[in-house]
């Protein structure tokens, strides 16, 4: 099992680290009390999972029973990677504020600076090999780069592409939409009306119209150079639409074009969702 623990300071970003785990494919568990981790990698590697990142700090029950669960695992040689976030006093103040959320470990009688020093004391108890961030001056993409690095299996980049007839609604679930109706419609060639993009007549056709060519370098410039830039901020997934008339013809045309066009260029999972080609 790859298993990670991320503890640290409240206000230090472990649930945005957590979301970077998630977009990884990790099982993720938020908050876990401290004397549940054993049992819950013990049924989670039971039932074959085999990447997961557990969240423990001082919000969770029995904290201070961390550490020696911590040696129990190393004397039961179960491997894990702790995270330990922690940041300056001043930035987290200043995130409290700014979120307008109570830190938690304030009490009735207790100031925020009062709760971040109790916070800190708690998780002093832990050792001092854990892989420690400090996320004063980093950005969520910073923080989620730093934490890609210490994960052993990263995703590939996905990209998900969708063919659809504007006359059945536009998808609202993408990043992206295209219109294809420039093209010219092979609906009405009494030869071509019946096949769909997947056929090859009817992709021969449309590849020899005199505006094809432009359209799909155009568009496999957009894309790749947001491909780029979405792996520069660790996006991992980006979903883009085509639509035609009736989602039969140029859509399922254009995705599956541009689907071998990505390819040529990036080693990346890319998937094609053709929604109105059967209905």
């Amino acid at each position: 099992m790859n298993l990670f623990i991320i503890t640290g300071l409240s206000g230090a970003g472990k649930t945005n680290a957590l979301r970077t785990f998630e977009d990884n494919n990790f099982y993720c568990i938020d908050n876990l009390p401290a004397t549940l981790l054993t049992n819950a990698i013990s049924e989670l590697d039971s039932n074959k999972i085999k990447s997961v990142a557990i969240s423990v700090d001082s919000r969770s029950l029995n904290i201070t029973l961390l550490p020696k669960i911590l040696n129990d695992l190393n004397q039961s040689s179960i491997p894990y990677h702790l995270i330990f976030l922690s940041a300056s006093r001043d930035q987290i103040i200043k995130r409290f504020n700014e979120s307008r959320r109570k830190h938690p470990l304030i009490k009735n009688s207790q100031s925020l600076d009062e709760a971040i020093f109790e916070d800190a004391e708690i998780l002093s108890l832990l050792s001092d090999d854990a892989i420690h961030i400090d996320t004063s001056n980093l950005n969520l993409n910073e923080l989620s780069e730093k934490i890609n690095i210490h994960i052993k299996n990263q995703v590939n980049f996905h990209l998900h592409l969708i063919s659809f007839a504007y006359k059945k609604g536009i998808p609202l679930d993408v990043d992206f939409i295209f219109d294809i109706r420039e093209l010219p419609n092979p609906f009405y060639q009494e030869h071509l009306k019946n096949l769909s993009g997947l056929d090859s007549a009817l992709s021969d056709y449309l590849i020899n119209q005199p505006n094809t060519k432009q359209l799909l370098d155009e568009l496999n410039h957009f894309i790749q150079n947001r491909i780029i830039n979405l792996k520069n901020i660790s996006r991992k997934y980006l979903s883009i639409a085509f639509g035609c008339t009736g989602g039969r013809h140029r859509s399922v045309f254009v995705a599956e074009e541009m689907s071998k066009l990505i390819n040529k260029n990036f080693q990346i999972d890319i998937s094609i969702f053709h929604r109105d080609l059967n209905v």
